[in-house]
């Protein structure tokens, strides 16, 4: 499908604030304004997904939800199942952030639902089953966590050799697992076995990851002297401005183990860099596991009335913290509500235009645009439920006689009077459609014969009692018209909504051969000969 010109500007905008997260946010909301006026759904489905990314990379996850949210909204009602897992693993990612752990599992889940037989999934298989068996880590849940982890790792080393990057994170994260379990010589061999990987990766954060986790796992085995170089590099590398927020566990682990083993600087090295993360970004969560690690510090070296007073800390911080774990519960619940309000709004404003767009001004009726749309929805209902779909159509009967009787106006007048009838008959199951000048077809999901046939006979009636004068009209000198109509179960044939419109044309073409003012419905065809069956008695 061709890109919209908006759809275009978001791809460079994506390309052009590389890394910039901050100028992509402002350009991405600049862009926004104008797709929601020009009523782009995918492309405001789209930049609210960017957005969610956008404060992600930030570290800005309480602004996460409520685009996430939206994001889910639109591709659901879209049913765009590649952008769709895209944004449920959004939305996991943004609960995970707020503690709601089996929040994040369950749309994990449906992103995972997604990616199934799909040739373009949108989102890796292992990348959902690596987050999932992260929210189970921090449930405690570690040997879940291991059997998902242990597909993540064997996913990437036979289909995807070369993919160092997601070997290191899966064995950083598979490590982390097997530790928990106590497993400490099954860590460090799966951390041993991405050393390679390693060798190629940038001087980035996942490196420096790395070295933290290995720092970990060697200090829990005894090897002190390896697990200090490890953490040299580590407090190295953090101090030269990585972002370490994705390793802050291992770090309150490492300053933990250093303490016991009395090593009481490098421990500092780690609760200055968590001091100058939670001095820097405010939130209440940083700030708790810098004062945590400060208080062991203390406790070791002696000094218990700086112990005890950043205890006192830790008691306010606590508190502080299930005061915000409530109010952000409440605000989830209100963002999500106010998000899919916003989009349902938006949609039915969307429809209502698209309504408006597919309407015949003169009639009311669809037009011969929305024929396919609707009778499409139509078919493939009739085909999964195994039901009938039948089509009507209607013709007026001597209408150029008519406009040259009693003029043009005149004439629109009488389309409209028919379209109302039309539009009477109405309902989820009916739609008609102001097919040509004088023309209307009706499509028709799930009617027997009888009741078909039932709707047909009242439309001709109500047209011939309506009281309209055609004095050039020999059926009586009223305005009337002519009716054709079919009924089939296209699951047991082969015909298709074109054959059901050609039918009812055929039959609506006997009936006005027939001497007009008429109903006839084609029955079953003979030998390859259509047969007809007047419904109006003589």
């Amino acid at each position: 499908m061709k890109k919209s010109e908006l759809d275009l500007r978001v791809d460079q905008i994506v390309k052009d604030t590389k890394n910039a997260y901050d100028r992509r946010e402002k350009k991405l909301k600049k862009i926004l304004k104008e797709a929601e006026r020009a009523e782009d759904v995918y492309v405001i489905g789209r930049i609210h997904h960017l957005l969610s990314l956008c404060y992600f990379d930030l570290g800005s996850r309480n602004k996460i939800l409520p685009h996430a949210v939206k994001a889910v909204d639109i591709f659901e009602k879209l049913n765009d199942k590649r952008m769709l897992a895209r944004s449920y693993n959004l939305l996991g990612i943004a609960y995970l952030a707020q503690g709601n752990y089996l929040r994040a599992v369950e749309y994990y889940n449906r992103a995972l639902e997604k990616t199934y037989r799909q040739k373009k999934p949108g989102i890796r298989r292992d990348v959902m089953q690596n987050n999932i068996a992260e929210c189970y880590y921090l449930m405690g849940e570690y040997s879940t966590s291991i059997r998902l982890m242990k597909k993540c790792f064997s996913v990437i080393r036979t289909k995807r050799p070369n993919d160092h990057v997601n070997a290191v994170i899966y064995a950083i994260n598979l490590s982390d697992d097997y530790e928990g379990m106590e497993q400490y010589e099954n860590a460090l061999e799966t951390l041993d076995s991405v050393k390679p990987d390693v060798e190629l990766l940038a001087r980035d954060v996942l490196l420096w990851g790395y070295y933290a986790r290995r720092c970990c796992v060697l200090y829990k085995i005894g090897k002190l002297e390896e697990a200090a170089s490890y953490a040299d590099l580590t407090i190295e590398a953090i101090n030269n401005g990585y972002d370490s927020y994705e390793f802050h566990r291992d770090f309150e682990k490492i300053a933990k183990l250093e303490v016991r083993v009395g090593d009481y600087e490098r421990a500092q090295g780690f609760a200055d860099i968590l001091t100058r993360y939670a001095d820097t970004n405010g939130h209440t969560i940083d700030k708790i596991i810098s004062k945590r690690v400060q208080a062991n510090i203390c406790i070791a070296r002696g000094e218990s009335d700086r112990a005890l007073a950043l205890y006192k800390e830790l008691s306010s911080l606590y508190e502080k913290r299930v005061r915000e774990q409530n109010a952000i519960q409440y605000e989830s619940q209100k963002n999500v509500e106010a998000a899919s309000r916003e989009i349902a709004n938006l949609m039915n404003k969307i429809r209502a235009s698209e309504e408006k767009a597919e309407r015949d001004p003169l009639s009311g009726l669809l037009n011969r645009g929305a024929l396919i749309n609707i009778s499409s929805g139509f078919y493939q209902s009739a085909i999964e439920k195994g039901t009938t779909l039948g089509g009507v159509f209607l013709d007026i009967d001597f209408f150029k006689e008519y406009n040259d009787t009693y003029g043009h106006a005149a004439g629109d007048d009488a389309i409209r009077s028919i379209a109302k009838a039309c539009l009477e008959e109405e309902n989820g199951n009916v739609r008609f459609f102001r097919y040509g000048g004088d023309e209307f077809l009706g499509i028709v999901l799930g009617y027997r014969d009888g009741d078909l046939e039932k709707l047909a006979l009242r439309l001709w009636e109500r047209v011939r009692t309506s009281g309209i004068e055609h004095v050039k009209n020999p059926n009586g000198q009223c305005l009337t018209v002519s009716v054709g109509i079919v009924n089939i179960n296209v699951k047991n044939s082969d015909d298709t909504v074109l054959d059901i419109i050609k039918y009812s044309d055929k039959a609506l073409y006997h009936a006005k051969s027939a001497g007009k003012d008429d109903v006839y419905a084609i029955c079953t065809a003979k030998q390859g000969e259509l047969e007809y069956r007047r419904l109006v008695k003589p």
